[in-house]
């Protein structure tokens, strides 16, 4: 009899924790024999006792990054043989912007709190990264550290090749995210010219440099081709509790993409850059000018860079590569 497994999400199939850590598994335990779907927890009080009240008994629930309350993680447990809970994000806290005002204070200190229960609660922890894996441990001795997989058959470089123009410096994210990108902006805003920048978001750019700045709607059915327009994806981060939390994903989809990726030395960033081989790492403001006019000058390096940030995805970051960790994992 095929294992049963339940992925639960908090948010809809557009949202990247659920597009990228769950859809594709599903796809891809049914072509393994699996009998695996997933659905989607209601917001409301009401609309949750019903859910819970109706939800199908399984071998495995994974809850995907939602924090549930005692008495809610208590009745997932009597529903399934096994409890998994995966994350890939800091979830138990705030970015410090935030974290100043008292009322979301107290809303992250209750994360913290259903989230050392949670997982304490659950039979097995997957993480997105080392520290997220760390966090858990704290409370659960049973941790997986299984990144984001990224299917490298569809995140291709532009197969036209026309790169030939002036290098596009680009940055895609959400608009919570948008002051990050000022930075390395307003640094190399007197090179416009011989680079431009891209700002794909949800959000106009409104930061310095605004004028020197080509801005794009973000959209799943553009989103690949965003990418492959890119020479050189930037990952600004701030260093945070938060900021280690974060699992690097845009970072390969760039190098998927055939974009060498200029980022933030901050947490997960450092692990998927080897500096100055597929990538290069910001340890201070200037670096950004420096690492990116180099690579905009060299252009011999540039397509080293490019080859080896796309090899590296595709060895370790594949969807199938990380698809049989998580098969591991979950002992199925």
């Amino acid at each position: 009899m095929a294992t049963k497994i339940l992925f639960l999400t908090s948010s809809g199939a557009t949202q990247p924790s659920v597009r990228f850590r769950v859809l594709p598994y599903v796809k891809l335990g049914l072509e393994k024999g699996l009998e695996i779907s997933w659905k989607r927890i209601p917001k409301s009080i009401f609309q949750r006792y019903v859910f819970f009240s109706r939800l199908p008994k399984a071998d495995i629930y994974i809850i995907q990054a939602k924090l549930f309350s005692a008495k809610e993680i208590n009745s997932l447990k009597r529903r399934c043989g096994m409890l998994v809970y995966d994350f890939d994000d800091a979830v138990w806290t705030m970015p410090p912007f935030d974290l100043m005002v008292a009322r979301k204070r107290r809303k992250a200190a209750r994360a913290a709190k259903r989230f050392a229960n949670q997982c304490s609660k659950a039979d097995l922890c997957i993480a997105g990264n080392r520290f997220l894996a760390e966090k858990a441990f704290t409370y659960q001795e049973n941790v997986s550290i299984i990144p984001t997989g990224l299917d490298t058959d569809i995140y291709l470089p532009d197969k036209s090749g026309n790169k030939n123009g002036v290098p596009l410096v680009g940055w895609m994210g959400t608009c919570g995210y948008l002051d990050y990108v000022q930075e390395p902006i307003s640094i190399l805003k007197e090179y416009v010219g011989k680079i431009q920048f891209s700002v794909i978001s949800n959000a106009l750019y409104t930061g310095d440099g605004k004028e020197n700045v080509m801005w794009s709607a973000w959209s799943s059915d553009k989103e690949i081709s965003q990418l492959q327009a890119m020479d050189i994806g930037l990952m600004p981060l701030e260093d945070s509790e938060y900021s280690h939390g974060k699992c690097g994903f845009k970072i390969l989809q760039y190098m998927a993409c055939g974009a060498v990726p200029v980022a933030s030395d901050v947490g997960f960033n450092a692990e998927i850059i080897e500096h100055g081989i597929d990538g290069f790492l910001v340890r201070e403001p200037s670096d950004w000018k420096r690492h990116i006019m180099r690579l905009t000058e060299d252009k011999k390096l540039y397509t080293a860079m490019a080859k080896a940030a796309r090899r590296k995805v595709v060895s370790e970051f594949g969807l199938k590569t990380v698809a049989c960790a998580l098969w591991k994992a979950l002992g199925v």
